[in-house]
């Protein structure tokens, strides 16, 4: 006996956390293999059997919810994870999307400001960027939370005291290593930040910076979170 549809795809809904089970169940019949897709891709973190999966069968884009990539030194894997950036604009459910890169390289960099304003975005998570562009932020007018772990902005980069458009950005999490010129440019975007979150952020920092990024969110703000036991 088959089961309905609707029935399996509530089973299937229980074993997202599960993907040996959740594989080994879309086995069993061709229909299973369909309904199972949207499970099985809705979180990736890039590897390079997944990664593979996806440029062969773009038909799995639309199941993307979230999409972590860590860049490694390894230049296949490097490439796979540009090819994979370069197809996000037609993953149009995606919600969150972590970039951890080493290196920040030319190729990277054109990608990544092609990407950011895509309509599904709410969250988005960089970390291990150094001299990131900040102006390129100033597109991601859809997300709602931005994480940056141990990132740095180009010293060298120069922008208007007030952006030119107005983000969606909710929650602000800084994590690690931090500089002037990503305070100078969280300064602009803060206004209507209800959560901003620290965390073991570095002894070499400007605290100065600090009591300036409090007072300009203060009006919104209802939570803060610190986690300063490596800075004291």
């Amino acid at each position: 006996m088959v089961l309905p549809a609707e029935l399996v795809d509530h089973i299937f809904s229980f074993l997202q956390k599960d993907i040996p089970a959740l594989k080994a169940c879309s086995k069993a019949l061709p229909s299973y293999s369909r309904l199972a897709e949207r499970y099985l891709y809705a979180h990736i973190e890039l590897e390079q059997e997944v990664g593979n999966d996806i440029l062969e069968n773009p038909q799995l884009l639309v199941h993307l919810r979230t999409l972590e990539i860590r860049f490694s030194f390894s230049q296949s894997h490097k490439q796979m994870a540009i090819s994979i950036m370069a197809i996000i604009p037609r993953m149009t459910n995606l919600i969150l999307l972590s970039i951890s890169a080493p290196n920040w390289e030319e190729e990277f960099v054109s990608v990544f400001g092609n990407i950011l304003q895509q309509p599904s975005f709410q969250e988005l998570r960089l970390s291990f960027i150094y001299g990131l562009p900040l102006s390129f932020l100033d597109n991601a007018k859809n997300i709602k939370q931005l994480t940056l772990s141990n990132c740095t902005a180009n010293e060298k980069e120069a922008f208007s005291s007030l952006p030119s458009s107005q983000l969606s950005l909710e929650t602000l999490v800084l994590i690690g290593d931090f500089n002037r010129n990503l305070h100078r440019w969280a300064m602009r975007w803060v206004t209507r930040l209800t959560t901003l979150e620290l965390h073991y952020l570095s002894l070499r920092l400007d605290w100065t910076a600090f009591p300036e990024l409090l007072v300009a969110c203060s009006n919104s703000l209802t939570s803060l979170h610190l986690v300063m036991s490596n800075c004291m």
